[in-house]
């Protein structure tokens, strides 16, 4: 189970989080009791979550510690979805005090984020969350606990039979939705979801998306839609937004009110190949609108901490992928934020 080891936040990285200078936050940091901070001969090199918490909500970045839920997704297989919930939600977990628990969910049959958590898919006889949406488990009988307040609900192919049991709109509109509710239940009201999906059109997406719709607006809401720079990947987003857009007016939902952003998670140093994504982009209005700024670079530390069932934020190096995530983080969760 060491897929979900993180470093600690350094001073750099906060100064970058908030736009100020290293200094200045060194300076804060600087006479803090020994359980917020890591001190090698007397120098900072790691902030505890729970400090880093204090100093971004006073620099006003409070908008990090709102409950969530955040659903990756594309028709397209290997985007980074899963690589995506996995270093998202261990940047977050690095700012975010580990009182707040943070629950992973695999929906996909595949089990590519239960994989590269802990080495293997679940069980055949362990309990799923088609299970839970059958009526068969309880909420507790398909959460696994990690360390730090971390959660996760595995999968397996048993995880492919959903579809037989989201069938009609009532069970789609309620499955996730119920879900959602209990576990913001169980868990408290400042959980942060992170959810993976298989790359394919599904009742369980359309059950979260409109489970998304239904759930209070103090919930950050968000669809996060991965995309490498070639035209299969691109298509695949815009796929899966008219997916939305059909669950919108199935059941009568206010497309505009989550957070929907597709964003490149795979960008080499080549200007031409990133131009001529752009333009296979423009030819696709609904990813255009949707294209968010933050990108993900071709990075050999992501590949490998995948390999190694880490995430990037594991060795505690320094990476451009680190960066990257980090401003897709900060952008997901300040879109919308009244500043």
């Amino acid at each position: 189970m060491n897929g979900y080891i993180f470093s600690q936040i350094k001073i750099n990285e906060i100064a970058r989080l908030t736009g100020t200078s290293a200094a200045l936050v060194s300076r804060y940091f600087k006479n803090q009791e020994e359980n917020r901070v890591t001190r090698v001969n007397q120098r900072i090199v790691g902030i505890q979550p729970s400090a880093a918490q204090d100093y971004l909500k006073n620099a006003g970045l409070d908008y990090f510690y709102m409950p969530s839920v955040t659903l990756f997704a594309n028709l397209c297989g290997g985007v980074g979805k899963t690589s995506g919930v996995a270093n998202l939600s261990a940047s977050l977990r690095r700012i975010v005090n580990k009182e707040t628990p943070i629950v992973l969910i695999d929906g996909d049959s595949q089990a590519s984020l239960t994989g590269m958590i802990f080495g293997k898919e679940a069980d055949d006889e362990d309990s799923i969350l088609v299970d839970y949406l059958e009526g068969k488990a309880k909420l507790d009988d398909i959460v696994t606990p990690l360390h730090d307040n971390i959660w996760v609900m595995k999968s397996n192919l048993n995880q492919a039979w959903i579809e037989k049991v989201l069938v009609k709109p009532k069970e789609i509109k309620e499955g996730m939705l119920n879900l959602y509710k209990e576990i913001f239940s169980k868990f408290g009201s400042d959980t942060k979801i992170f959810q993976d999906h298989t790359p394919q059109l599904s009742n369980l997406f359309a059950s979260s998306v409109c489970a998304l719709f239904h759930l209070p607006n103090t919930i950050k809401k968000s669809i996060l839609i991965p995309m490498r720079s070639d035209s299969v990947a691109i298509n695949g987003a815009n796929y899966i937004i008219k997916e939305i857009e059909d669950v919108c007016e199935t059941f009568s939902r206010d497309y505009d009110s989550i957070g929907i952003h597709c964003y490149f998670s795979n960008v080499d140093r080549r200007f031409s190949t990133t131009s001529e994504a752009l333009e296979l982009i423009k030819k696709k209005p609904r990813v255009m609108r949707h294209l968010a700024s933050p990108i993900i670079r071709t990075c050999a530390d992501i590949t490998k901490s995948t390999m190694s069932h880490q995430n990037i934020f594991s060795s505690g190096k320094s990476s451009n992928a680190i960066e990257d995530f980090q401003d897709l983080m900060q952008f997901t969760y300040q879109y919308g934020v009244e500043r």
